[in-house]
């Protein structure tokens, strides 16, 4: 199946609920096309990605995988992207990415979550805050979209973020990696940073700027 000529936003979806297609229905009521994007625990260029179908439809931004092999696929597919090959953590340096007994989407910067999996070894990786990958890449604003998967970490990253006055329009965050269910936190978490719920897909939390909910609902 191909799709209908008359789907606002095509018959294809990458990721791995759909999530691109509500992404792009919310932009498109703000009136937003092309929205940027900061993709973190990127993955892969196609597979399970929340940004292919916005980078297929004109849409450019950031990449950010800390796995040397599947971060050479983005260099390759997604070449006018910025990729970028580190981990992100609330802190700046180097810590262990552990690769764990299972797909390498689930390899991770947080002990805790690799030794449920089972660790099959690690390797010291550079690691930025977000806040350091808007300010280097970005010019200090945030991209339209930040989209957020990094196995255990996620809260963490989120909580030392600082959104300014320009936060991003809609934020996803994967809210259980099968470790436990963190989405009452999260949800707390968005919440005093002035973002409410949009909506579920699958296990991800789509979070919009409170000030931009009345134009999306």
């Amino acid at each position: 199946m191909t799709g209908h000529r008359d789907q606002w936003f095509g018959g294809r979806t990458y990721a791995q609920h759909g999530d691109d297609l509500a992404v792009l229905n919310i932009f498109h009521r703000l009136g937003i096309e092309k929205p940027s994007y900061l993709d973190v625990g990127a993955y892969h260029p196609f597979t399970l990605s929340n940004t292919a179908l916005l980078y297929e439809r004109g849409s450019r931004g950031i990449n950010v995988e800390p796995n040397e092999t599947l971060f050479a696929e983005f260099v390759k597919a997604r070449p006018e992207d910025a990729n970028i090959l580190s981990g992100v953590a609330p802190i700046c340096g180097r810590l262990p990415f552990h690769h764990v007994a299972a797909d390498p989407g689930r390899f991770t910067f947080d002990l805790a979550t690799a030794k449920t999996l089972g660790i099959v070894h690690s390797v010291d990786m550079p690691v930025m805050t977000l806040n350091q990958i808007v300010d280097c890449w970005c010019k200090g604003i945030w991209p339209d979209l930040l989209t957020i998967d990094i196995e255990g970490l996620d809260i963490d990253v989120l909580q030392d973020a600082d959104f300014g006055d320009n936060p991003p329009r809609v934020v996803i965050v994967e809210a259980d990696n099968g470790s436990g269910d963190t989405s009452h936190e999260l949800d707390a978490l968005m919440h005093a940073k002035g973002f409410t719920l949009h909506s579920w897909c699958g296990s991800n939390m789509i979070f919009v700027r409170v000030a931009d909910a009345d134009r999306i609902w």
